[in-house]
């Protein structure tokens, strides 16, 4: 019995930790000024993210994939923006998945960063990060690119 309840606070003590260390690469009020978070979400399943990229999840369920945390972050004129984080299994799947989105223009973030109009990804270490354009952003990736280098220092 006591070894039970040992395991159940050992188990319960893990998952925040991996909750609270996920959740330091969410961008904040702080990191960008005149922008804030509308949403969220943090996943960890396989049922979780065939539901979260749907017809999408053939492209990813190869790459390991062992957390994605989303969120949508909204600033001035009404602008809005969507990060997606993916952790992976490794450096190795990482750089794949980023090799699916790369374009030609190359963006100084991460171990490899590219930007396309309204579109900003890189990989860095695990992770696979995704900036994208949801509304009056498209001609303006600065803005992109300054999530996507806040994001990979807190990687």
């Amino acid at each position: 019995m006591k070894a039970k309840n040992l395991a159940i606070i050992f188990f319960v003590s893990l998952l925040a930790v991996t909750c609270a260390s996920t959740r330091r690469l969410l961008i904040k009020k702080n990191d960008y000024l005149g922008w804030r978070m509308t949403d969220y979400q943090l996943l960890s399943t396989g049922k979780d993210y065939a539901n979260y990229l749907k017809e999408n999840y053939h492209l990813y369920s190869g790459y390991g994939l062992k957390m994605i945390l989303a969120q949508e972050i909204e600033g001035p004129d009404q602008m809005k923006m969507k990060v997606e984080i993916f952790r992976t299994r490794g450096r190795e799947d990482a750089s794949a998945l980023y090799k699916r989105y790369q374009s030609f223009s190359q963006v100084n973030v991460g171990d490899a960063g590219s930007e396309s109009p309204g579109l900003v990804c890189f990989y860095k270490g695990p992770y696979f990060v995704k900036v994208s354009a949801l509304r009056n952003l498209l001609d303006k990736n600065n803005y992109l690119i300054n999530v996507a280098q806040l994001i990979s220092a807190k990687i």
